[in-house]
């Protein structure tokens, strides 16, 4: 298992490095820059608050449908009750890693559209998060998104995000989900 998980990462960040854009897509690159801030569904069991930035490049564009890469940097930090434990152990860590998503988008009026964006990446933490799970984990994001372009080159983003973090594992893997609002900003570089 711990082949495969080094085949991801191996691939994961060779995916993200590589150059390239798709034959749909011929503008100038569109760098996205967007913050969100995610509490815990559940904060009887895992109480982690998370901060995260992306840092996202447009890769591809079809009609309605954008392809993004990019890197995620996150810091969770809060409490954790692991199963068959009462008391809470610390889990806060610092995360980086490659990040992919996907933004399905329908223009309302002029300047205003709504998206759906979907998200997925693996994080490398610099120690155990949370507490009793490993160096990494895998990071989901889904959610609404509100679009106002000021001008062909640049854009705010105001959204709700679902988020679900968990290694895969069925042992040493206290996953948490949490839920918040995001926002961002879209200029060409």
């Amino acid at each position: 298992m711990r082949r495969l998980i080094g085949l991801v990462m191996v691939i994961s960040f060779l995916l993200a490095s590589v150059p390239g854009t798709s034959d749909c897509y011929a503008a100038a690159s569109k760098t996205e820059v967007e913050w969100d801030y995610l509490i815990p569904n559940n904060r009887d069991k895992r109480d982690v608050d998370t901060v995260s930035l992306h840092i996202l490049e447009k890769i591809s564009e079809t009609k309605n449908r954008s392809v993004y890469r990019g890197i995620t940097i996150t810091r969770p930090h809060g409490n954790v009750i692991l199963e068959g434990e009462t008391q809470s152990r610390e889990s806060s860590a610092f995360g980086v890693g490659p990040t992919y998503m996907i933004r399905n988008e329908k223009y309302r009026s002029g300047k205003l559209s709504a998206a759906v964006d979907m998200s997925g990446g693996i994080m490398l933490y610099d120690n155990v998060f949370p507490a009793g799970g490993r160096h990494y984990h895998f990071m989901w994001r889904i959610g609404p998104q509100f679009i106002y372009k000021f001008n062909e080159n640049s854009s705010i983003n105001v959204g709700y995000m679902f988020m679900h973090v968990s290694n895969g594992f069925s042992t040493h893997n206290p996953g948490y989900d949490a839920h918040g609002f995001s926002f961002g900003f879209v200029t060409n570089f």
